[in-house]
């Protein structure tokens, strides 16, 4: 937890005091010689009599009293500062409170320079709107639109699925369960997890977080004691990382370009059903085989395989490619193109690659940007084996790491900086992955012809949101509604 440093103590001392007397003129005026007119006015003593005396001697006394009283003033004054505590609280400088009176919408347009004359002003020969427009927030579904955009990303994303796979296994529930414990993965696997990206807290997380129903919203976090206690529980020194499968946690990168979200699947309670009903969804597959044989005999019908429906309903559950695009509200998302998912796979041994489970390990990495139901599920899953970049790291005995990359070659040519057959360093495994899987799905992005980058499908909304909603007002009448007194007395934009 970062503390920030206190304030600084006050230091009185400034070094060696000089007690220097100060002089009223310079020490070239007692060279100069004296001249009659500097005798004409008499010194005090030659006049004084002794009644004058006695009062000069009374005023002298006064004079000394007060120093010295003065001086005892400053002293005491001085030890009671030394005794008070640093900060003091009645005498220390605190900013004012933030005003409350003005409105930050105002505030904006005007320190912009959009509230002016010139902003309001339509474009002579364009079709193009002004600048500064009002628009009507009571006409039915402005709100609807306002939350669609917000589902729009602003940056690319990109998610990467990490696998440890030790040596001798070939099951996913084997790989899934590795990163459950510190004790069954390589240190070095840790390290270079960390050098991916930074964690976040899904719930708390503003960007991509490997999910679509997750991702882009700032949901509220829950603080009882349960929660936080199963995170201090979870943390990575514990876990071999399954702390970051993307139910609280995931690793964070993003830049200016896009924003990528690495994700360590853990065997959970869905896995385990997948797992153990396996054999009713390849009986579910069977059926679906048999059913235009079934339909084609008409004395026949589905109540003769009363258990068909079941399974079949049961191999939609746990497909991942069955889900539909909607949020947790019910609100369709919107198109947010093609899925980039890359799988980054630690082998101890080099000869497992041959046979990693990958049609088995993508029933767990879902991100919600899966084909929707009228696409075929068992070609849309032989399609993604085909398209899913793989990325082998394995350990060698002198510290470095080779790397096989599957699936990374496109009609653009080979993607770098990392190749297949490269041998790279412990410093440079993490950025170089991570350079590789943002040119890897860059390249996906530009092979398909229905990609839009994000800044033209949002230019292209708010486009579609001014023409429907704009409020066409002159100018008295709009700058009048900026200072519209509503209901609590308070303006508002």
């Amino acid at each position: 937890m970062f503390v920030p440093e206190g304030r600084p103590t006050p230091n009185n001392d400034v070094g060696i005091k000089y007690n220097v007397k100060q002089r009223p003129f310079p020490e070239e005026v007692d060279k100069i010689p004296l001249v009659k007119a500097d005798v004409s006015i008499p010194d005090l003593d030659d006049i004084v009599s002794r009644e004058l005396e006695i009062q000069h001697d009374k005023l002298r006394t006064l004079m000394t009293k007060q120093i010295e009283y003065e001086n005892s003033l400053e002293r005491r004054s001085d030890e009671i500062l030394k005794s008070k505590p640093f900060p003091d609280p009645q005498t220390d400088c605190k900013p004012p409170p933030p005003s409350q009176e003005f409105q930050t919408a105002r505030l904006f347009l005007s320190q912009f320079g959009f509230l002016s004359l010139e902003a309001l002003k339509e474009p002579n020969n364009s079709r193009l709107p002004p600048h500064l427009i009002g628009l009507d927030t009571s006409l039915p579904g402005f709100f609807d639109d306002i939350s669609y955009l917000d589902l729009l990303p602003c940056r690319p994303f990109d998610t990467v699925f990490i696998f440890y796979v030790r040596a001798g296994q070939k099951s996913s529930s084997e790989i899934l369960r590795n990163v459950e414990s510190s004790a069954t993965v390589q240190p070095h696997f840790m390290e270079f997890l960390l050098s991916l990206g930074w964690s976040v807290d899904v719930g708390c997380h503003p960007g991509w977080t490997g999910h679509l129903d997750t991702s882009w919203s700032l949901n509220s976090c829950s603080d009882t004691n349960d929660i936080q206690q199963a995170e201090e529980a979870g943390t990575p020194e514990d876990t071999g990382g399954s702390v970051f499968n993307g139910e609280r946690k995931v690793l964070y990168y993003a830049d200016a370009l896009s924003e990528i979200a690495f994700v360590v699947p853990s065997l959970t309670e869905s896995s385990e059903q997948s797992s153990v009903h396996s054999d009713s969804t390849v009986e579910a597959d069977t059926n679906t085989d048999l059913m235009p044989g079934i339909l084609r005999q008409h004395n026949l019908t589905l109540e003769l395989f009363p258990n068909h429906s079941e399974n079949l309903e049961s191999a939609k559950k746990l497909s991942p490619f069955v889900r539909t695009k909607r949020s947790s509200t019910g609100k369709p998302y919107p198109q947010l193109g093609p899925e980039t998912k890359v799988f980054v796979v630690w082998v101890e041994r080099f000869d497992d690659i041959e046979n990693f489970p990958l049609s088995d390990l993508l029933a767990e990495t879902s991100t919600g940007l899966e084909a929707s139901l009228s696409n075929s599920t068992s070609c849309r899953s032989v399609l993604l084996e085909k398209e899913v970049p793989l990325i082998f790291i394995h350990p060698l005995k002198t510290g470095l790491f080779r790397i096989r990359v599957h699936g990374a070659v496109g009609k653009f040519g080979m993607v770098i900086p990392l190749v297949d057959g490269m041998v790279v360093s412990r410093r440079a495994l993490g950025f170089l992955v991570r350079e590789t899987v943002i040119n890897v799905c860059r390249r996906k992005r530009l092979e398909s012809d229905l990609y839009n980058p994000p800044h033209v499908r949002r230019k292209h909304k708010i486009t579609e949101i001014v023409q429907r909603y704009r409020n066409k007002q002159l100018e008295p009448e709009f700058y009048t509604s900026l200072f519209h007194e509503a209901g609590d007395g308070k303006p508002h934009l």
